[in-house]
């Protein structure tokens, strides 16, 4: 809806009612719906959004609800796979090219179509090539003589691909799947097939994202499907199999009909080591398959050597490696050894980034930006449900955002989340030029679209019936309003808390009651209502001008309609931005996705005392988070190291490293904060006057607020850094090596923690043993550790591979399992590690009770 002066070019379907509303000086014709002034159907340069991520330079991919697998856990690289009711998410990691896909800003070439916003994947009448083809990275082995038939190949025995044509939809509010629903859906009918844009991708999930394995070749071969339930084969589901990208962005599907044939595909090493002549293939696996339904995919990895370097032949360096938004690998793979690149790997395929099939778009990210979440502490205690943000930029006088509003207010109700869900408001404004004595609303729809005043009266206006639909009875009688002043008094009213109730109480008045709300008495009166004072509060505002203004410029620069909507999981920060009117169906669709984005980071412990513990940054797709339950239950019934394993390079007496103080950070201070916030997430579950042991503490312990705890006691090895601490209420001095025997009495506290020294114990038994003597039943242990250490002074045990997380995480389940025997239960393994920074791994256990 434009609301100005400038003219624009209408075309049929009038009074359809669609979705949003256009602001200011962007030009634009409708999609043959602009008579009405309720269109938002762009068709000038402003790239299309497909499937939720334009413009971010990754892969299209659908994100649907069926299960994905996850990659990698309890030392088995990656042929295990773990089945979660999650979606994949394609997105890589900054500049690495160790995984497959690079993020940046660079928009997505669409191999050809510039301009058309599509993201990424357009598929041409050459097909993506096969086996024999430079540059492709795909070979066909056969087993037997029988040709295989190929697209545009015939009989020269490569396996068939072929590329689907499924449309990815795109929509006038900016968000596909989900659409105005019930009686709203009706006026989008006539749309007919207008908002198919086929692409190359098909709608459908995956059990791994687009990728190129960092191995030197793999060979695949058979596919078989069966049910989880009976084991019994079952039929290759429609649609199921590998799908691969060429260079140019081109996909296609593996079909192959000879069921003898095995690929090879090339990898990372493969590129690199034949200077680019052999090319790795970014590939993904198409899961259309519903939950319960097993894949086997039976394939042979071959790596070389861990401590190999990934070097390119002499002078072919610049062809080794791929340039551009597709880059497979790019600078970062050269001279690395094998094992750094598959750990690399391996890490990108469990990470946030990789977990989360959405791909952010470029305007989430840059919203997200200017918009940070204002955590919301939940209880200590059982998990409650998930807390979400939701940023609303619109006009207070847009109705389409009044009555989205209403319904989202109806299905946060529905859905039970009334305490969970907080609405801020900022400023889109319709047109900021509207005159101080405002325009009848009758006039500017007369001007603007050629409606009568009896149309825009009467009942038939579909304004009036969705706002009727939604509880709120549409005033015909309104002015055109200009709303800047109370947006400042808006703004004012976030300071205090009443942001939402101000807003409310503005758009019940101008809608309903056909109120001017730029008029200051109306202002003051509305400040009262919300039990604002009122003067003060326009004061306020007054001051805050400038702020409005310039949030006004930074947001309209990014959006072209009103309303638009930011919805964020509080402690992930996942979540969707999308436009436009919606049903409270289609809202309650919503707020269950965004719930479930939240479920990609945050894990529930079992905490002291018998609490459970949430814990926001936690990852739980990591190796280390599936380190244990991978196990299901296994533990070895001896105690499974060596004498020779507790080892070290440096076997002088501990306490002549420590003679002096070393005053050193053992991380960075992101990763320390990670630790500092999974330390309050524990404390909150105590009871007040909780008492806390630090072991090998030094001179800081990384805990936080610690008003609420009765006793502090910090156990190290120098006295100038225990003195320093200063949330220490008592001070024990001890080398462990030496001494295991803990000063305090039996059940002496509710929570034990070892942060970033557990690799320095020769005597990890016996201290362990000591910890559960000293610690009350239900009391809990946590072991925190890096990849960090002084390596002379590490123990043989830890040394010998001082990168794996995973690895040390059993190790240190291996102490609580034997350290004593039976003496802990509800033991968990954890990955805190912050998005950039050093790994965070955690172990925790319970004094059983």
């Amino acid at each position: 809806m434009r609301t100005h002066a400038t003219p624009v070019k209408t075309a049929g379907h009038a009074g359809d009612g669609l979705a949003s509303m256009r602001t200011h000086a962007t030009p634009v014709k409708t999609a043959g719906h602009a008579g009405d002034g309720l269109a938002s159907m762009r068709t000038h340069a402003t790239p299309v959004k497909t499937a939720g991520h334009a413009g971010d330079g990754l892969a299209s991919m659908r994100t649907h609800a069926t299960p994905v697998k996850t990659a990698g856990h309890a030392g088995n690289g990656l042929a295990s796979m773990r089945t979660h009711a999650t979606p994949v998410k394609t997105a890589g990691h900054a500049g690495d090219g160790l995984a497959s896909m690079r993020t940046h800003a660079t928009p997505v070439k669409t191999a050809g179509h510039a301009g058309d916003g599509l993201a990424s994947m357009r598929t041409h009448a050459t097909p993506v090539k096969t086996a024999g083809h430079a540059g492709d990275g795909l070979a066909s082995m056969r087993t037997h003589a029988t040709p295989v038939k190929t697209a545009g190949h015939a009989g020269d025995g490569m396996a068939t691909m072929q590329t689907p044509s499924a449309p990815v939809k795109t929509s006038s509010s900016g968000y596909n799947p989900l659409e105005l629903s019930s009686s709203l859906a009706g006026s989008l009918s006539s749309q007919g097939s207008d908002d198919a844009v086929p692409v190359s991708q098909p709608e459908t999930d995956y059990w791994l994202p687009w990728h190129v394995d960092s191995n030197f070749v793999t060979i695949l071969h058979k596919e078989m499907y069966a049910s989880e339930s009976t084991g019994e084969f079952i039929s290759e589901p429609p649609g199921s199999g590998l799908m691969f990208m060429n260079e140019v962005g081109e996909t296609t599907m593996l079909d192959c009909s000879d069921p003898n044939t095995m690929l090879l595909q090339m990898g990372a090493f493969a590129q690199i080591y034949t200077g680019g002549k052999l090319k790795a293939c970014r590939h993904a696996v198409l899961n259309p398959v519903k939950p319960g339904v097993a894949r086997f995919n039976y394939c042979n990895f071959w790596y070389v050597p861990w401590d190999t370097l990934c070097t390119a032949p002499e002078g072919m360096e610049a062809t080794a490696v791929n340039q551009g938004w597709n880059a497979m690998m790019d600078e970062s793979y050269l001279n690395i050894t094998m094992k750094q690149s598959f750990t690399a790997f391996r890490q990108f395929m469990v990470s946030p980034e990789a977990r989360v099939q959405f791909s952010d778009s470029q305007r989430f990210k840059e919203l997200s930006a200017i918009l940070p979440i204002v955590r919301k502490q939940g209880d200590a205690g059982a998990p409650t449900m998930p807390n979400i943000q939701v940023d609303l930029l619109t006009d207070v006088r847009c109705p389409f955002s009044f009555i989205s509003q209403m319904n989202l207010q109806n299905a946060i109700q529905n859905l039970g989340l009334q305490d969970n869900v907080v609405v801020r408001y900022h400023p889109v404004f319709l047109n900021p030029n509207v005159p101080k004595e405002g325009e009848s609303l009758d006039d500017y729809l007369w001007r603007e679209f050629g409606y009568t005043k009896e149309y825009a009266h009467s009942e038939d206006y579909p304004l009036r019936r969705y706002g009727r639909e939604a509880g709120v009875e549409m005033n015909p009688h309104r002015r055109v309003v200009n709303t800047f002043d109370a947006f400042c008094l808006i703004e004012a009213a976030q300071e205090e808390g009443v942001q939402h109730e101000l807003v409310q109480t503005l758009s019940r008045w101008y809608f309903e009651e056909a109120k001017d709300i730029s008029d200051v008495a109306v202002l003051r009166a509305a400040a009262l209502h919300v039990g604002l004072d009122a003067e003060r509060a326009l004061q306020r505002s007054s001051e805050l001008q400038g702020t409005v203004q310039e949030r006004y410029e930074e947001f309209s620069a990014m959006l072209g309609e009103v309303p638009h909507f930011l919805l964020r999981e509080q402690a992930s920060g996942n979540g969707l931005e999308l436009g436009g009117l919606r049903s409270v169906e289609a809202w309650e669709q919503v707020l269950q996705q965004v719930m479930e984005r939240g479920q990609f980071m945050g894990m529930t412990i079992d905490g002291p005392h018998g609490q459970k513990v949430r814990v926001d940054r936690a990852n739980p797709f990591t190796p280390v988070s599936h380190a244990l339950p991978a196990q299901h239950g296994w533990t070895p019934t001896a105690w499974p190291y060596q004498e020779e394993d507790f080892s070290r390079m440096d076997e002088r007496p501990d306490d002549l490293m420590y003679s002096e103080p070393r005053l050193a950070e053992h991380l960075d201070l992101s990763s320390l904060q990670t630790l500092t916030e999974t330390y309050e997430a524990i404390f909150q579950a105590c009871p007040d006057g909780f008492s806390v042991l630090d072991l090998c503490s030094s001179w800081n312990s990384h805990y936080p607020n610690m008003d609420r705890a009765s006793k502090v006691a910090v156990h190290g090895l120098n006295a100038v850094e225990l003195e320093m601490n200063e949330v220490a209420t008592e001070r024990h001095i001890q080398d462990l090596n030496l001494d295991q025997k803990l000063p305090w009495a039996d059940n002496s506290f509710d929570v034990a923690t070892l942060a970033l020294s557990i690799q320095y114990l020769t005597k990890p038994r016996e201290v362990f043993a000591e910890l559960q003597r000293v610690l009350k039943p239900g009391g809990m242990a946590v072991v925190a550790f890096s990849h960090r250490s002084f390596i002379e002074k590490a123990v043989r045990l830890w040394a010998s591979e001082p990168d794996d997380g995973e690895g040390h995480a059993h190790v240190v389940c291996r102490y609580f399992q034997h350290g004593p025997e039976n003496g802990w239960e509800k033991i968990k393994t954890m990955d805190v590690s912050p998005r950039h920074g050093d790994p965070v791994w955690i172990v925790t256990a319970v004094k059983p009770m």
